[in-house]
């Protein structure tokens, strides 16, 4: 079955926050359930943002839900809600019992009431993975402070032996908090668990873009990198030397999606680190790999006259930033990220911030991933040839998240588990 209805471009390597007032959703999820439901359709279209009426007619919104209805049969309640913020998101999941089984309804908000998307999603809850002994392992809540911010992270460690070796995680796209989580998927919490697991500690914590949102720089107007990614993941390597449970020796850094891309940068800022795990970072320039992203979804996700305008729009804009034709003020660059977001970026070059480490580095990729793809994979490869301190691992049928898939955006709607070659091989490594 089809869950998805509409759906918002959120699984890009990049989603910038912003502020808003969340307010009470709930309510106005729970009347645009209730309007759509009882054949109210045009009343519940008016609810949807610009954003998605641009893309999707009334006809096809209707046309989409009784589709759905007809799947699903014949509405017995809904249940119950729940709300979850991922800045600059807040998700309101109202849970509804048909005669086909009970699913959730996911209502999306940003900056105000109106409706950015919506789509069903099974009811599920997170598990352990198999792999991991929560009876062999213990978790303390710790905090990693830049300056003024100060971010809520756990450090895991197993019971038995120390002092350990440990691996501080650090995130990939958007505002993450520290597990990382995707949907129902927590994968910097199957990191921790399975490399509790192998005698290895680690540490997460809250992405500051997570846990301030747009005041997460003094001005909001001047985020870069170093301020949403660097000088956290700095702070959190300097604070793992502060535990007797850990070696100060064989602390290591772990980067997935951006938090690879940041990774060379962070290692270089924190000097000691022993070494490095990329997982899916790419090497190509970020604006190349935004326009195949697109490239690949939109066609997915959109009918072909709206993917193409929008596809259009983003070439426009990546053309902008390969031609450098931006200062600090320039509005309509790509994923809405600021001028000075961007000269960041293109100032900064992770290929060859990497072959100027020496510590050992482990890139590992999935072939199924359709974000960070194996042009990267092969790029690293190609580039960094000639280094004898760097590791290439590749596995076929994983998607972005190490997980079993297909390559597809459904990917994300399943629930899974990092695979346990993909932790079998980061403990191996880090024990050599």
């Amino acid at each position: 079955m089809k869950y998805f209805l509409i759906t918002i471009f959120s699984l890009c390597l990049y989603s910038a926050a912003t502020a808003q007032n969340t307010g009470n959703y709930t309510p106005v999820a729970k009347k645009f359930f209730d309007l759509m439901e009882s054949g109210k359709y045009h009343d519940a279209y008016r609810m949807l943002d610009t954003s998605v009426t641009r893309l999707v007619s009334e006809k096809e919104n209707t046309d989409g839900w009784k589709d759905i209805m007809a799947k699903l049969g014949k509405l017995k309640k809904q249940t119950k809600s729940r709300v979850e913020e991922i800045k600059p998101y807040t998700d309101v999941f109202l849970t509804c019992a048909f005669d086909s089984g009970t699913i959730d309804l996911k209502v999306v908000f940003k900056d105000g009431p109106a409706i950015i998307g919506y789509f069903f999603v099974p009811v599920q809850k997170y598990s352990p993975p198999s792999y991991a002994d929560t009876t062999a392992m213990i978790e303390r809540n710790v905090e990693v402070k830049s300056g003024t911010y100060s971010l809520s992270g756990i450090l895991t460690l197993p019971k038995k032996g120390g002092p350990f070796p440990v691996v501080v995680l650090v995130h990939g796209s958007g505002p993450h908090d520290k597990d990382e989580t995707i949907g129902s998927n927590k994968p910097f919490k199957d990191l921790a668990l399975g490399l509790a697991a192998k005698g290895i500690a680690t540490l997460r914590y809250d992405k500051r873009t997570f846990a301030y949102g747009a005041k997460s720089a003094p001005d909001p107007r001047r985020i870069t990198l170093k301020e949403e990614t660097v000088d956290d993941a700095e702070s959190a390597l300097r604070l793992t030397k502060t535990f007797k449970e850990i070696d100060a020796n064989k602390i290591f850094l772990l980067g997935h999606s951006l938090g690879a891309i940041a990774a060379p940068r962070i290692a270089k800022a924190a000097p000691f680190t022993a070494g490095i795990i990329f997982m899916a970072g790419n090497a190509r320039s970020f604006e190349d790999v935004i326009l195949d992203q697109m490239a690949y979804i939109l066609p997915l996700q959109a009918p072909k006259k709206q993917a193409d305008s929008i596809l259009q729009e983003v070439t426009n804009q990546v053309a902008r930033i390969r031609r450098r034709d931006f200062n600090d003020s320039t509005a309509k660059l790509p994923l809405g990220l600021s001028g000075i977001y961007w000269r960041d970026i293109k100032n900064y070059d992770q290929v060859i911030t990497a072959m100027q480490l020496q510590i050992p580095m482990l890139f590992l990729q999935g072939d199924k991933d359709y974000q960070v793809t194996m042009k990267d994979f092969n790029l690293w490869k190609k580039s960094l040839r000639a280094k004898k301190n760097a590791t290439f691992i590749s596995y076929p049928g994983l998607f972005h998240l190490f997980m079993p898939g297909d390559g597809k955006p459904s990917d994300y709607e399943r629930t899974g588990h990092i695979s346990e070659q993909v932790i079998s091989d980061i403990a191996e490594w880090i024990k050599k």
